[in-house]
């Protein structure tokens, strides 16, 4: 079966290797980017392969995707708290869906939103 790869669209270089690369602890697997037009990267976050892209065609601000599944989420969670990111401070939440499950739930400077789970217990 095909992967599927999520696009979410971004605006702003800087703040995207901020938010992802500096903070999250994504690693850029390439990105591509001409001279007076807008970029593209395809990031790793947490095992998951995202795109980034600067391209107005590409996709709609406010997106949302679930990565399920993760390992040492409650470290995770403390590991992003101890970087002092400005902007966001997530909880560490159980999920209404599922009570053996727990959340972080972070919003990029662009709306778009990532829900990363991990089954406890």
């Amino acid at each position: 079966m095909s992967k599927a790869i999520p696009v979410f669209r971004v605006f702003d270089y800087a703040k995207t290797i901020e938010f992802y690369v500096t903070w999250l602890g994504a690693k850029v697997l390439w990105e591509h980017q001409a001279a007076n037009i807008p970029f593209y990267m395809q990031i790793s976050l947490q095992g998951a392969t995202i795109n980034l892209s600067q391209h107005h065609g590409d996709c709609s601000p406010g997106s949302l995707v679930l990565l399920e599944d993760c390992e040492r989420l409650k470290i995770y969670h403390q590991q992003l708290l101890e970087k002092e990111y400005t902007f966001m401070r997530p909880g560490l939440e159980k999920t209404d869906w599922d009570p053996n499950t727990i959340s972080i739930t972070v919003i990029d400077p662009f709306y778009n939103r990532i829900i990363f789970t991990e089954k406890i217990g």
